[in-house]
């Protein structure tokens, strides 16, 4: 005889279906508000007002000097450098987790089955038959079960691993900004000490045409050997200079290699540098903006955000949970020589779980996460006065970069000017060798000095950049966004 089961009718899900419905509509209560940030100054001190001047693009701030080799090793690395992999990994991490956090919300459901068939022989006792009847057997079946989330724990953890993953995405934000400037400094100092090796080659050519010139009036007898013998001094002094140079150089060559994920020993040798174009600071900037586009700041926030939600998180463990199950199963059993049985049934249940003692862990765990979030808004209020502190600074420095190079420029024209005079007051028997050699050394010194000036605000200007957060714009990430999307 064949016994089926009946299936769950549909008028008994019919009925659980608004007791789910109205466990999923509660909203959280146990959510934490995020603090506003304190209030920020209007206008910055030292920066600008805006001009007519169309804006930078501070997103590709590099491209404002307008040297292709600078754009190139940038742009290299920004698609090789090994820091900026490290931390797009990390972001496909805290995203991973984020949707970790986020399925637990939501009901899983799994399937079984499985099959089974038995057999034998019986030896004893003999007027047994030689073969036992065969078994065949097989079940299947569904199992879904849901924690519903009536006090908002399960969404508070979500809140949280999406913030985690909001502020990965901004230290990849900076780390993409900070490798920039890094090659910016780099190539920009390196070009800067190729300047100043071409002024001491340019100073040896004038040395050594000095020095000719003071042994050709000494093999005439017209002057002291003394004159010759100054003169290469001088000479080997500046010499001497030369190794630094381009050791500096090669250092920074190197540098620029690994920054764009090579060896240090494929480093290419730079070619001889072009005219310095330092670009005019922005203007127009104001602390709301700045603070905006801060990844630091950015990810800071963010960091507030998750501590708040893991606080709300904290909470929801101090009240009950419950839960829904639901099982199906279908199967049939058949053995020779006897009618087969088969069948269908279900469970539904629900359950609930309340902490009763815990000798104060979970009291201890709110206190804990309130700490944690006390000092994620204490790190953010940080960063935000860090960030108001750098603009300033950054373009304050810049300004009187700006004012040293001119005054050392006026200074430079000051001196060739002088060294010219001096020399024909020279050919004329009016001045000695040594006045000659110290206006030249003078002019050398004051072009050195301007080169340096130079190099130091273009460093200036990169740090300028830094501190305002350019570097970066939604776009440069967009394919990482659609690689890491669930």
């Amino acid at each position: 005889m064949n016994r089926t089961s009946v299936p769950m009718r549909p008028a008994r899900l019919a009925s659980i279906l608004p007791i789910v419905l109205a466990v999923a509509a509660c909203t959280s209560l146990v959510e934490v508000p995020v603090p506003p940030q304190r209030d920020v100054p209007a206008a910055f001190t030292e920066v600008p007002v805006a001009g007519a001047l169309a804006a930078p693009d501070l997103a590709h701030w590099w491209r404002a000097w307008q040297d292709p080799g600078l754009t190139g090793y940038v742009e290299q690395a920004l698609l090789a450098n090994t820091d900026l992999r490290i931390a797009q990994a990390r972001v496909r991490e805290a995203r991973a987790l984020a949707t970790v956090a986020q399925s637990a919300r939501y009901p899983t459901l799994s399937a079984q089955a499985g099959a089974a068939h038995a057999f034998g022989d019986l030896r004893e006792p003999a007027i047994a038959p030689d073969h036992s009847p065969d078994l065949d057997a097989y079940a299947g079946g569904v199992t879904a079960a849901w924690e519903a989330d009536l006090f908002g724990g399960r969404a508070s953890d979500a809140q949280a691993a999406s913030a985690l993953a909001d502020a990965a995405q901004e230290k990849l934000r900076g780390t993409r900004i900070a490798i920039a400037a890094d090659v910016a400094q780099n190539y920009l100092e390196a070009r800067g000490l190729q300047r100043r090796l071409a002024v001491l080659e340019r100073s040896l050519d004038t040395l050594h045409a000095m020095e000719r010139y003071a042994a050709a009036r000494f093999d005439a007898g017209q002057a002291p050997r003394a004159d010759v013998e100054r003169v290469s001094e001088r000479i080997a002094q500046r010499e001497a200079e030369r190794g630094g140079l381009v050791s500096q150089i090669e250092v920074r060559e190197r540098r620029l290699a690994v920054l764009s994920g090579k060896p240090a020993q494929e480093a290419e040798r730079l070619a001889p540098p072009g005219p310095l174009r330092l670009p005019a600071p922005p203007s127009g900037e104001v602390p709301s903006g700045v603070l905006e586009r801060r990844p630091d700041v950015r990810a800071s926030a963010a960091l507030v955000r998750a501590a708040a939600a893991r606080l709300g998180s904290a909470k929801a463990d101090l009240l009950p949970r419950f839960y829904l199950t639901f099982v199906g199963l279908d199967g049939h059993l058949r053995l020779d020589g006897l009618p087969g049985l088969g069948g269908t049934g279900g469970l539904v249940g629900i359950g609930a779980d309340l902490p009763l003692f815990n000798a104060g862990r979970l009291r201890a765990n709110v206190d804990a996460n309130d700490a944690r979030l006390q000092a994620a808004l204490a790190l953010h209020d940080k960063t935000l006065l860090q960030t108001l502190e750098e603009v300033d600074s950054a373009y304050g420095v810049r300004w009187g970069l700006d004012q040293r190079r001119a005054q050392l420029a006026a200074a430079h024209e000051l001196a060739m000017r002088h060294a010219a005079q001096v020399q024909q007051l020279y050919e004329g028997g009016q001045r000695t060798l040594q006045d000659v050699l110290d206006a030249r050394v003078d002019t050398i010194a004051r072009e050195d000095e301007l080169e340096a000036s130079s190099t130091a605000a273009a460093l200036a200007t990169v740090r300028l950049y830094l501190a305002l957060g350019g570097g970066w714009s939604a776009d440069d990430t967009a394919p990482l966004n659609a690689n890491a999307s669930p």
